[in-house]
């Protein structure tokens, strides 16, 4: 499964700022549970920081109807990132999401 962010917290690696915005904004064991839930999904463990990047930037509940809409697809991990692509492309932001 890998290091989850819980633990990088926990361990203190990132500075206190950063700890504490990271804490703010969307609890960190749905973020490890989702990105977990989506690595075994779409066979992809090189893609969970990724993963991770994208529930922080959209949140849980955009994630999870990319998800659902994906699963319905003829190859849902590439669709996943397809529409999240596109709402990188929709919202301004050209910067991708590195993995």
């Amino acid at each position: 499964m890998g290091i989850g962010i819980g633990e990088i917290l926990n361990n203190k690696q990132l500075p206190k700022g950063n700890r504490d915005k990271v804490s703010n904004r969307i609890p960190i064991d749905s973020v490890d549970v989702l990105a977990d839930e989506l690595v075994s999904e779409y066979a992809n463990p090189e893609y969970r920081k990724w993963y991770c990047k994208v529930i922080y930037k959209y949140g849980l509940a955009q994630t999870q109807e990319w998800r659902r809409r994906a699963s319905e697809g003829k190859e849902p991990a590439r669709l996943f990132s397809k529409y999240v692509k596109d709402a990188q492309t929709y919202s301004g932001s050209m910067r991708p999401l590195d993995a």
